[in-house]
Order: C-alpha cells, then sequence, then structure tokens
C-alpha cells in the first residue's frame, strides 16, 4: 500500500508528489492501471485532479491534509503514472469506478473526497452513484454539463485549440490527450435536479473569477442539500495553487467540523 514514513526528510519529498517511490503503487484493472500515492494517516481523505493534470496538481495541500488525514491522492485514467488501454470516448463515470475500484483493493468502504474541476465532477457523481462510500464531498470548480451558462468560452476556445494543435499527431500519447481534452466538450450530463438526491455532507467551492459562472456554482450549492459554499475572493479556477492557504483552510474547517 505504500505508506510514508513521517520520519523521513519531508520538505525533501513536498515537490516529487506524484512521483514518489516510496508511497506510489498501482492498482490493476481490466482496461487500466490506476497510479496513487498515499500520505499520514487517519480518515481515507481522496484527492481527485482535474482535466489534465496529476497528482502534483495538489503539491499544496498534501502535506498539510496528511497532518490529520489518510492522503490517498490519485492520478486519474490517462494522466500521470495511471495507464488507459479503453478505445471508447472517456466519461465521469468511469473515473468514478475506477476509484469505487480502487478503494476496494485498499479495502476502504468510506473515504472523504476532495474534487478539483474534472475532479469535482467524478466526486459528486460518486456521491450519486456509490454514497456509501462518501463520508464527506468537497467540490472546486464543478460543472453539470458542457454547454454555455456552466463554463465560460474561454474554456472552449483553448480547449479547440489544443485539440487542432493534435490533430495530425498519430502517436498514442497524442490520441490519449485528444480523448482527454475532448471531455470538455462531451462531459458530464448531470441536472441540478440530480444533486438533490446526494446525501453526503458537501462543500462547494469556486474562484470569483473562475472560468465556471458564479451563477453555476452557486445553483450546484443550492440543488445539493444543506451544502456549503465558499467563493474565494480575488481567486480563479486555479485557487488550490494561488490561495492555498485559505484553500486548505477552507477544506479542513468542512473535514473537521
Amino acid at each position: 500500500m505504500g505508506n510514508y514514513n513521517k520520519d523521513d526528510n519531508w520538505s525533501s519529498l513536498k515537490t516529487t508528489y506524484g512521483h514518489n517511490t516510496h508511497a506510489g503503487e498501482k492498482v490493476m484493472l481490466t482496461d487500466a492501471e490506476i497510479y496513487y500515492e498515499i500520505y499520514g494517516s487517519g480518515q481515507p481523505l481522496l484527492l481527485l485532479h482535474g482535466n489534465g493534470q496529476s497528482i502534483n496538481s495538489f503539491k499544496n495541500q498534501i502535506s498539510e491534509f496528511s497532518k490529520k488525514y489518510k492522503v490517498i491522492a490519485v492520478d486519474t485514467r490517462g494522466h500521470g503514472y495511471s495507464t488507459d488501454l479503453s478505445t471508447g470516448a472517456l466519461t465521469y463515470e468511469i473515473f468514478a469506478a475506477d476509484m469505487r475500484h480502487l478503494l476496494d483493493s485498499l479495502k476502504i468502504p468510506k473515504a472523504d473526497i476532495l474534487g478539483w474541476s474534472d475532479g469535482a465532477i467524478t466526486g459528486i457523481i460518486m456521491a450519486l452513484k456509490y454514497p456509501s462510500y462518501v463520508n464527506k464531498l468537497a467540490v472546486m470548480s464543478a460543472n453539470l454539463f458542457p454547454k454555455p451558462g456552466a463554463l465560460k468560452d474561454i474554456v472552449f476556445v483553448l480547449m479547440k485549440e489544443l485539440i487542432d494543435d493534435l490533430k495530425y499527431n498519430q502517436d498514442i500519447h497524442s490520441a490519449r490527450q485528444r480523448r482527454i481534452y475532448e471531455l470538455i466538450f462531451n462531459e458530464p450530463h448531470l441536472t441540478f435536479i440530480e444533486l438533490n438526491n446526494i446525501i453526503s455532507p458537501v462543500l462547494v467551492m469556486a474562484g470569483e473569477n473562475d472560468v465556471i459562472f458564479e451563477s453555476h456554482t452557486r445553483e450546484i450549492a443550492r440543488s445539493i442539500p444543506d451544502s456549503q459554499l465558499m467563493i474565494f475572493k480575488n481567486a480563479d479556477h486555479f485557487a488550490p495553487f494561488s490561495v492555498a492557504a485559505e484553500f486548505n483552510k477552507a477544506v479542513l474547517e468542512f473535514l473537521n467540523g
């Protein structure tokens, strides 16, 4: 299970999150290998990154959260060190099923979840499809559908440019990247009404200048029974980087509460 001994030189490992052989392991699925790293002990806390990111995206969170929690930081299939042998369109339902299998392999019946962007969508789907696995759920910059009103136009412009840049590349890596980017155009397909069925305590977060419309974030929070809402002032989609201390404080207060 690759747990990490805190007595080692923690500061030197901070920049190796996502590349740490002392903490890294893989779980084998039928069509993927899911890479994860575990830090700390206590209540399990699953960290789910965004599109095109990796475990290292949570480098400002892992050391702080692992002081109290058993942090399970994961590379989503096709990201980082996780492989993906599937050939069809990717969906967040696939990602959610992967995480259920991961928790089963670790014999963890229920975990807290922190999801950012695509990871937030995966966390929401887990709360809907596998509610017994989700204790508390904190989501940063989630959207329910790939349409105007949820995502700002700049997202679609940027993703189209990235996909166009890969258009004539025939290598496996480029094909994988195209499938990942195409998620933004094609997924997810959730409704506000569905969120009424979430039974876990939920913290909904976004940046004041996020690429997710604030009205969309607020409607997500309104639709989840008894959820909490946090909009980070002077922050954007990357609040876990740009206002890390404030972000960490909000998440920990929610989890500890």
